[in-house]
């Protein structure tokens, strides 16, 4: 035990001190075993791990199908009237006042982040801290959504107005009510390096399956309407989020005492994590460059090769291949290497791949492959029409998918790594905090490259002229490549460090630089 002690004194110094030489933290786990009466973590079986991680598949399937097909069904399928308001001149139209409905819920969604994540970190209950969301969440988070594609009214009006509004905000919120929690069971569940990155990954697929499942929905939506597959999409995100319930067992927790700490000094604690920053900055910036993609696929399907909505599937599906081959490749990289190595090369690697989005049609770059790819008899029946630009961008979506497979899953390992550092400075587990604060930089870099798009005019709506059009779509690619190449600048500073099941710290002239000249500044 004298070398337990010794372990936690390093790390209630490591902020306030130089440290010359790396500390080995392969106690983590014991600290973890024998904190204190019922503290002992559950082992995680296969199948808990796998209960656990199907609610990957609930949090991407709602939010695609929020995202991708809310507006078209209240504004284009006419559900809501034409206001016709004038302000100074702008005309509000239906697709203005529905947009601003999604935007208001992404403030909501925001704003509700850090107060479900400090209500959560300090709940006390007999089913623990983050299940009793889950569990009184589900139910009031699938009726809002199923809600959502039943507007009172068949045909525009007011009273749809109304409701859509009310119900959006609804669903952001308890979106956060029940998904924050469940993520920030992560670093609860299991304090083993391996299986955290093992669960990760199986919730990086579930993730994964979420997309393919949705991108099957449009056959259903044209036989059955909205109404019906939005009752479907329900039932299948509450199903597979529940088993959760039952595969989790919280345990109770003896914390350090004292007084009540407010929602702004338990903010303020979790920005004051040194490796949550070079964190949260790297993940932000990859946000921006991950969200530009997913809005610019589209939009380069239509405007530069000149292909239907149908075909956005052509695109994505070695996407979604090549994701699921890798997913696998880095889990073994980071248990191999660490998860450190690991989303570096996650960030290097879409630094680079994504600008070389920007050599398709560049001729002398590819020679004759094109031509090559169209004579083989296979490919010349999936494909359409000979469109040279159509294999070049198929090919550089499959580079690009090597890296993101790495960053969607990552993450949450890395972030449960942070947790696990911020108990032995603060004698207390704060998982959802991190979640919350987190997702107020994540979604607003989402917002800021939206904001990025419209200002190089690449949405589809604006877009008529071809080289127009090819101009500002490869100005979006090239600043997606650079704020990953800024991510990857900035986590070399992460000083937490995991190799064979291991934790150690490792002070670097990036951290002392963050320590001396911006935290003791704000001191």
């Amino acid at each position: 035990m004298s070398e337990l002690r010794k372990h936690i004194a390093y790390l209630d110094e490591f902020p306030d001190r130089e440290v010359q030489t790396p500390a080995c933290l392969s106690c983590i786990p014991d600290i973890m075993a024998h904190a204190g009466p019922g503290e002992t973590m559950q082992k995680l079986s296969s199948t808990r791990k796998l209960l656990y991680s199907m609610g990957g598949l609930t949090m991407n399937i709602t939010n695609l199908v929020i995202s991708q097909w809310l507006y078209k069904f209240y504004v284009t399928d006419r559900h809501i009237p034409e206001p016709g308001w004038e302000i100074f001149g702008w005309t509000i139209t239906a697709g203005i006042l529905f947009g601003s409905f999604i935007f208001l819920g992404r403030i909501t969604d925001a704003i509700t982040d850090p107060l479900v994540a400090y209500w959560s970190d300090n709940t006390r209950s007999r089913f623990g801290r983050r299940i009793p969301y889950i569990l009184y969440g589900i139910i009031p988070f699938a009726v809002v959504f199923a809600l959502l594609w039943a507007p009172p009214v068949d045909g525009p009006s007011w009273a749809n107005v109304i409701t859509s509004f009310v119900l959006v905000q609804a669903y952001f919120v308890l979106y956060t009510i029940v998904v924050t929690p469940y993520l920030a069971l992560l670093p609860e569940i299991t304090p083993d390096q391996k299986t955290r990155v093992n669960v990760s990954t199986l919730q990086a697929l579930f993730t994964m399956f979420g997309t393919i499942l949705f991108a099957a929905l449009g056959p259903l939506i044209a036989a059955f309407g909205y109404t019906a597959t939005g009752i479907i999409v329900t039932i299948i995100a509450a199903l597979f989020l529940m088993p959760t319930l039952f595969a989790i067992r919280e345990q109770q927790r003896q914390e350090a005492g004292g007084k009540k700490i407010t929602l702004r000094q338990w903010i303020v604690m979790t920005l004051r994590n040194r490796p949550f920053a070079y964190l949260i900055g790297a993940t932000s910036l990859f946000w921006y460059a991950l969200n530009m993609l997913i809005i610019f696929v589209p939009v380069w399907n239509q405007k530069v090769l000149g292909l239907g909505e149908d075909a956005v599937a052509l695109i994505m599906g070695p996407f979604i291949i090549l994701n699921i081959i890798f997913f696998i490749i880095f889990n073994l990289i980071a248990k191999r290497f660490g998860k450190y190595f690991a989303f570096l090369l996650t960030l290097l690697g879409s630094a680079i791949t994504i600008p070389m989005i920007g050599l398709v049609g560049v001729d002398a770059f590819w020679g004759d492959f094109s031509a090559h790819v169209y004579s083989i008899d296979f490919m010349a029946s999936i494909l359409p029409d000979y469109n040279p630009w159509v294999v070049q961008t198929m090919v550089m979506v499959c580079l690009v998918a090597m890296p993101i497979a790495g960053f969607l899953m990552l993450p949450f390992a890395i972030l449960a790594d942070i947790v696990d550092y911020d108990e032995k400075q603060t004698g207390k587990r704060r998982e959802a905090i991190f979640f919350g604060v987190q997702a107020i930089f994540q979604k607003s870099m989402i917002g800021v490259s939206a904001l990025m798009l419209g200002l190089l005019d690449v949405t589809p709506n604006e877009l008529t002229d071809f080289q127009d059009a090819m101009g500002g779509l490869k100005i979006a690619i090239y600043t997606a490549g650079a704020a990953c190449f800024v991510g990857f600048l900035i986590f070399l500073g992460y000083p937490i460090r995991d190799t064979g099941g291991q934790i150690r710290l490792v002070p670097n002239r990036f951290d002392n630089f963050l320590r001396d000249k911006i935290f003791r500044q704000s001191e």
